[in-house]
């Protein structure tokens, strides 16, 4: 009972400090700091990239986009770093090595997924925040450079045909669960090494599990979730689209 415990103390301190890193409110800083405005009172009502960019520009709408997709990567690092160089490493491998928590890859995605939640329900800006696609995003490219190829593909043409960033995001964030889930049943029932697939993780970790599947269901409900006012405006042909692509 007290290893269960202590476990499960270490995955709610890692969803802590995502979370924390995650409620940093990256747009609102910019845009209070630099233009004097809260993009929360204007355009799309959000303080995510996207709006940003359309309140104040493209370029610093990219800019608070990558600051938040960095806002899911310090933690993860940080989480991995402590399992790694510190004697949790050990315990989580003498207890669960064996089992599906995989030496403790678990706390290790949980830390992105509370930068999500921290970056949608910020404690800093009153819990009023993002949609969570930059943190999706930097989850999904800090951990496998295949999943990212297939994510920016699918954006990219859902963009191009639809024109919708918000059908887009969600259609991208969906891609990616199933790519997620393709890996685990390659990883646990194909025939040839999964190293072949192109996949990596952090040092000895590993992406394709249970876990990362299953963080990344979560992180995509979220993401679905946040934008259930886009996909009203969509049933209504009320959504805006991007003018920039033809």
């Amino acid at each position: 009972m007290d290893i269960i415990l202590y476990n499960i103390i270490i995955g709610f301190v890692s969803l802590i400090i995502g979370y924390f890193f995650g409620s940093i409110p990256t747009g609102i800083i910019i845009g209070k700091v630099f233009f004097h405005r809260d993009p929360r009172l204007e355009g799309s009502k959000n303080s995510g990239g996207t709006n940003v960019g359309r309140l104040f520009g493209k370029k610093i709408g990219l800019l608070c986009i990558i600051l938040d997709m960095i806002k899911t990567v310090i933690p993860l690092i940080i989480v991995w770093s402590i399992i790694k160089f510190s004697s949790l490493n050990q315990v989580l491998i003498d207890n669960f090595g064996s089992g599906i928590w995989n030496n403790g890859v678990l706390y290790i995605y949980l830390a992105p997924l509370g930068a999500m939640i921290g970056h949608c329900y910020p404690v800093f800006a009153k819990f009023n925040g993002g949609k969570a696609v930059a943190t999706v995003a930097g989850f999904v490219l800090a951990t496998s450079w295949l999943i990212s190829v297939v994510g920016i593909l699918v954006f990219f043409v859902t963009l191009k045909l639809k024109k919708y960033v918000s059908l887009g995001s969600m259609i991208t964030a969906l891609s990616c669960v199933i790519c997620a889930w393709v890996f685990v049943i390659i990883k646990y029932c194909g025939p040839v090494s999964f190293a072949n697939f192109g996949m990596y993780g952090w040092g000895d970790y590993v992406v394709a599990g249970f876990e990362y599947a299953g963080v990344m269901t979560v992180a995509a409900c979220l993401l679905v979730f946040r934008h259930r006012g886009n996909i009203k405006r969509l049933s209504h042909n009320e959504e805006s689209k991007i003018k920039w692509m033809n």
